[in-house]
């Protein structure tokens, strides 16, 4: 038989315990000039098994198909497959004689031998596998919610394996901070990357960091002591080396920064406006000296895109929907009285039922005591006091949990600065129609997602936030309707239908 002798070691965490490629090649070679095995060819790779594609493997199986090769020596079973397609071409290739044998560190597989128990032992792998996976998932979101860094640390900190916690690098943490200071002082990240250069900062190598290790470390709130993964923030227990003050500023900064450079012509409207036919943007040229806006037929199956609206018919048409989230200022002070006083009147029964419950969680003491003096008495029995014990021992639990969400129960919504908010809304169609090109921009973007049209006609709205919430609220509704329905949607989302003629 001519045998391939293939080595793989991945760096993934289930191959810790696996021998090194070298070790690996040194036992199979020993072993195989103990057995006299004639070997052709060696091959090694260095990656996880756990999904099919590894062209090493690949090119194994094609000496086999080719009957270059039709024996394997190898240190495990698990080494060549842990994945169910690798190992059904294997079983393959034993049930129709391609391979003779496959011998390993701890036994020998040949053709004639119950497919089963081979069927077993990579299933076996491959459930290893996903089980370490799903193990490893779970630790590290145990870790985030007690607030440790489940990874390498990041540049400026490292990871104290004596703890297993990240601590801050005295050498490095302090070019964490001045790269904040620079980027906030207006600075690129080249710049910031040179400078920090002049400044001794070097990598391994010698050599400047990249800008994109700058970029990261920008934009990176794990520095103000938040931790971000897969898009869930968590608080860490980790030394902050900035506030969030001066991250906060870094992003405003950044964000400037990537924005595309503004374009020769400003166009207000621009970036608001939908077809409703097509879902395409509208975009603007100038044409005769005025302003045009058309879609732009993005997919090629809109005829909307032949008609031209002028900005200034636009203009009149964009000012009808701040009518939509108009409310009169007495009405709005209605509303923040009667809201003032719901919360007071909410705040004084939490105060009480907090009292009630507080009361409640100190009689459960003399309870226990009277149970206790029972039991040692020998007038109830060991399994009725213990029963007993349970039934307390539960109550005391929804009592204090009942007492500490009403704690920290805060107010659905700040009064003053939604109150703000309304006035503000009264005074967006003035601002919109008598402000120059940027102010009406500004509206838009405060109050605005976006808007569709049709026919030259606005068809949908959708409104940012509590706008949202004032352009669904009956102009002549109770004050309680509306603050009701401030109450409960005023984070969402609207998209409201609207008609004009």
């Amino acid at each position: 038989m001519k045998y391939a002798i293939y080595l793989r070691k991945s760096t993934d965490t289930e191959d810790k315990q696996v021998l090194s490629l070298e070790s690996q090649e040194s036992e199979l070679k020993r072993l195989a000039l103990l057995h006299g095995l004639d070997v052709v060819e060696t091959l090694q790779e260095s990656r996880s098994a756990k999904e099919p594609g590894r062209p090493v493997f690949n090119y194994l199986m094609d000496l086999v198909s080719s009957g270059k090769v039709d024996a394997i020596l190898c240190w495990k079973i698990d080494r060549l497959t842990r994945n169910p397609v690798d190992g059904g071409q294997i079983q393959w290739f034993l049930q129709n004689g391609k391979i003779k044998c496959i011998t390993t560190f701890e036994k020998n597989y040949y053709p004639n031998d119950n497919v089963l128990l081979m069927s077993i032992e990579q299933a076996m792998a491959s459930q290893y596998i996903r089980d370490l996976s799903t193990n490893v998932k779970r630790g590290n979101r145990a870790k985030l919610e007690r607030g440790e860094w489940p990874n390498h640390a990041p540049f400026g900190y490292y990871n104290d394996k004596a703890t297993k916690t990240v601590k801050v690098d005295k050498k490095l943490a302090p070019y964490v901070v001045r790269t904040f200071e620079l980027c906030i002082a207006g600075k690129n990240y080249q710049e910031i990357s040179n400078a920090l250069y002049e400044e001794g900062l070097r990598t391994e190598s010698g050599r400047k960091v990249f800008k994109s290790q700058i970029q990261r470390t920008v934009l990176n709130p794990f520095y103000y002591g938040m931790m971000l993964r897969d898009g869930k923030y968590y608080e860490g227990k980790h030394e902050t080396l900035i506030s969030k003050h001066t991250f906060d500023s870094a992003q405003e900064i950044s964000l400037v920064r990537s924005r595309p450079k503004s374009q020769s012509l400003f166009f207000p409207l621009r970036g608001f406006l939908t077809c409703h036919n097509c879902g395409c943007n509208l975009t603007a040229s100038l044409k005769k000296g005025h302003h045009y806006y058309y879609c732009t037929d993005g997919k090629k199956i809109c005829e909307e895109h032949k008609g031209y609206m002028r900005e200034n018919y636009l203009y009149e048409e964009v000012s009808k929907i701040f009518d939509d989230i108009h409310i009169s200022e007495a009405k709005i002070e209605l509303m923040y009285q009667a809201a003032k006083e719901l919360q007071e009147r909410k705040a004084g029964n939490s105060m009480d039922m907090t009292k009630s419950l507080k009361a409640s969680l100190d009689s459960l003491k003399s309870k226990e005591s009277r149970l206790l003096d029972t039991f040692i008495a020998e007038q109830i029995t060991k399994e009725l006091y213990d029963k007993k014990t349970l039934e307390l021992h539960n109550e005391r639990i929804s009592l204090s949990k009942q007492i500490k969400d009403l704690e920290m129960n805060e107010p659905a919504f700040t009064l003053e600065p939604v109150k703000k908010v309304f006035l503000e809304a009264n005074r967006t169609r003035n601002e919109f129609l008598n402000g120059n090109d940027t102010k009406k921009k500004e509206v838009l973007e405060k109050v605005l997602w976006n808007l569709s049209l049709e026919n030259k006609k606005i068809v949908t709205v959708k409104y940012k936030s509590v706008f949202a919430v004032m352009s669904k609220m009956p102009k002549n509704a109770p004050i309680h309707e509306m603050l009701s329905g401030l109450d409960s949607n005023q984070n969402k989302r609207y998209q409201k239908p609207l008609s004009y003629h």
